[in-house]
């Protein structure tokens, strides 16, 4: 009996990849049949047919063409980068062949699953001088759409970093010219060297077997700081996440010094310190669906993060805040209103 999965990827471009394999697969081979798998820690999405085998060459010119969302920009293979996967075609047996794709992360759901229950929110942190350690006055003068980003996210087994709690998992993606860059993918569990409480799992759904194996902080902190390097970092909420990294600083060998932008504070900038600003209210206000399955997930969280992180940066600009320097300012009066305000 096949096992029920809750798969973590972005529901709606991963349907527009299937659907676009299906029609360049034509009627010429029948008996279609799409499977979800269970494979270890993740899950095999399996296309399956009888008739002709797939060329490679002929996969990779259908993964490089549009897919049917309306963004030209949207090819098979930057779904694939951004889910961290690839895709390959097999032969099977009396005539059959596939195309595997597989997800590195599912969790299995029982036949009546209990209610999911509802996440624990990050309060938010307001003590922006975390955000104040980067060389920003070198990049005063430079304009936003000039400067490379690096939007992350992490997942914890607890809120307090004081109170011993450690990463879980870590994601980040990159922005160059106003765009994010197919394949540049940052996503991997972290051993966090204690238990993970059965509360945090039910919000992200990491559990202790699936990190069992994974790197500690201090491989993961490197590879990180590498993959950041020369970068803006941005967040939600970021002085929580650069809480649980600045703390491992002397662990991994490396400071996280880069300069920060807080998609809490610019949400504050463009629509005022007394609205909501929480990634969900944000992402809904910008029209933005982060599907279910990848919500309170690191990868799922960045990529929303990074959507409404573009979709700021022209209601900033419209504001005549062009440079970074100027975005600055604007941020670190906000953060003093937000802070005041909840004080």
């Amino acid at each position: 009996m096949t096992a029920a999965l809750l798969l973590r990827l972005e529901g709606f471009e991963m349907v527009a990849l299937i659907a676009h394999l299906v029609r360049r697969l034509g009627p010429g081979r029948a008996e279609k049949r799409l499977e979800v798998l269970e494979d270890g820690a993740g899950a095999l999405i399996a296309l399956e047919w009888r008739g002709a085998a797939v060329a490679i060459a002929d996969l990779e010119l259908w993964l490089s063409e549009p897919l049917d969302v309306g963004q030209a920009e949207v090819t098979g293979r930057r779904v694939l980068s951004v889910h961290a996967t690839d895709l390959w075609p097999e032969r099977l047996h009396e005539g059959r062949h596939r195309l595997c794709l597989p997800l590195r992360e599912a969790r299995r759901i029982g036949p009546d699953p209990h209610p999911v229950p509802r996440p624990v929110p990050r309060q938010v942190v307001y003590d922006f001088d975390l955000l104040g350690r980067g060389g920003e006055s070198a990049l005063a003068e430079t304009p936003l759409d000039k400067l490379t980003f690096v939007v992350f996210d992490t997942e914890t087994t607890g809120l307090f970093p004081t109170g011993g709690d450690e990463i879980v998992q870590i994601a980040a993606v990159r922005i160059v010219n106003g765009r994010r860059v197919a394949g540049e993918v940052f996503d991997t569990l972290v051993n966090p060297g204690r238990p993970i409480p059965a509360a945090s799992t039910a919000v992200h759904g990491i559990t202790e077997a699936m990190v069992a194996t994974a790197p500690a902080i201090a491989e993961v902190g490197r590879r990180f700081h590498k993959f950041a390097e020369g970068a803006v970092l941005v967040a939600h909420n970021a002085p929580f996440d650069l809480e649980f990294l600045r703390r491992k600083e002397l662990l991994i060998g490396k400071n996280f010094d880069n300069p920060v932008l807080d998609t809490v504070l610019l949400s504050a900038v463009v629509f005022g310190a007394a609205e909501g600003h929480s990634l969900d209210a944000l992402t809904h206000r910008l029209g933005i669906t982060i599907p279910e399955e990848a919500r309170h997930t690191a990868l799922g969280d960045t990529v929303a993060t990074a959507e409404a992180f573009l979709r700021l940066l022209p209601a900033l600009k419209a504001r005549g805040l062009t440079t970074f320097g100027a975005v600055l300012t604007e941020v670190r009066k906000h953060g003093r209103l937000m802070r005041d305000m909840n004080a």
